[in-house]
């Protein structure tokens, strides 16, 4: 803010600048305009974050760039050098550096906001046929779960959220599928988060593929009687992967895993459960008083069918 600069964040840093602040770029630094935005800056300030290629180019095609200087500020002297080299490394705590850095900086006026508004307009996130879809899925969650911890697993509604969740503050989205993109950790994620927040909702959001690598653990929520809420979105399989292959022209193999019928297995490690195929029944369902696991699979046809 004191020097009126856009702002691009990593996929869990969601929130540390607030809900719609005017400066916030989000983790948008895999698209070409923002990517543009980059390439002309004179000076790149990155404060914590190791420059990892799962928070700025999920494209995965190299073309995430920063300009010659480059300065880099982390607690970790073995980060600094990591992934892009800097100009000026500054090894130090972030909010400690920031905090003394402040009063030593003289008020910019770069007319951010709206180059940043103009940005945002031009990526139009909102309205791409992969994303779209999932527009009321995260209307309804900040409806009826604004305060909610978001953990998420590797699954079509994540990597739409990574770009069109808000949230209020830090600590509030995890997407537990960056670096090494592990699937199945998104449900034990959110049971720790549970456990570390217990004054706060948590939502676990999986796919029916990945969630079939941890599944039992919904017996450890049940146990300790945790009032989280696992979201699965049902699209029958591994449908990021299945589209990969057939994007390439090779045919779809080991993509298209037998789901169990989760309704009735939840209720067999005695979760509460039940199955919605439209914004609408979303809504209702997450109004519902959460007390304890519960399950909320997403019929992923009849959604996209009701969405578009």
């Amino acid at each position: 803010e004191r020097l009126d600069l856009p702002t691009l964040t990593t996929i869990n840093a969601r929130g540390v600048l607030g809900r719609a602040h005017p400066l916030d770029l989000g983790a948008n630094a895999t698209w070409p305009e923002v990517r543009a935005l980059v390439a002309e800056a004179d000076v790149v300030l990155a404060i914590g974050t190791e420059l990892g290629e799962t928070d700025y180019d999920v494209t995965f095609d190299g073309g995430f760039r920063l300009p010659e200087r480059l300065i880099r500020i982390d607690i970790d002297p073995r980060q600094l050098c990591g992934n892009h080299l800097p100009a000026l490394g500054i090894v130090a705590e972030a909010g400690t550096a920031m905090r003394a850095l402040l009063p030593r900086l003289a008020s910019g006026s770069h007319d951010a906001a709206a180059r940043v508004a103009e940005l945002k307009a031009s990526l139009a996130l909102a309205t791409r046929a992969d994303f779209a879809p999932f527009v009321p899925l995260f209307d309804a969650l900040d409806r009826h779960r604004r305060d909610a911890v978001l953990v998420g697993d590797s699954t079509a509604p994540v990597y739409a959220g990574n770009h069109l969740a808000q949230r209020d503050a830090p600590r509030g989205w995890f997407n537990a599928s960056t670096g090494y993109g592990t699937l199945g950790y998104g449900l034990p994620a959110a049971i720790g988060a549970a456990l570390a927040c217990p004054q706060r909702p948590v939502v676990a959001l999986v796919g029916d593929g990945g969630v079939m690598f941890s599944l039992a653990e919904l017996a450890t929520a049940v146990e300790l009687a945790l009032p989280l809420t696992l979201l699965l979105w049902h699209n029958a399989g591994y449908a990021e992967i299945r589209q990969a292959m057939t994007h390439a022209g090779i045919a779809p193999l080991g993509v298209d895993p037998a789901a169990p019928a989760f309704q009735p297995l939840a209720r067999a490690f005695g979760c509460e459960s039940e199955r919605v195929s439209s914004p609408a029944a979303l809504a209702e369902a997450l109004a519902a008083p959460c007390t304890g696991p519960r399950l909320i699979e997403i019929d992923a046809t009849a959604w996209e069918a009701v969405c578009g």
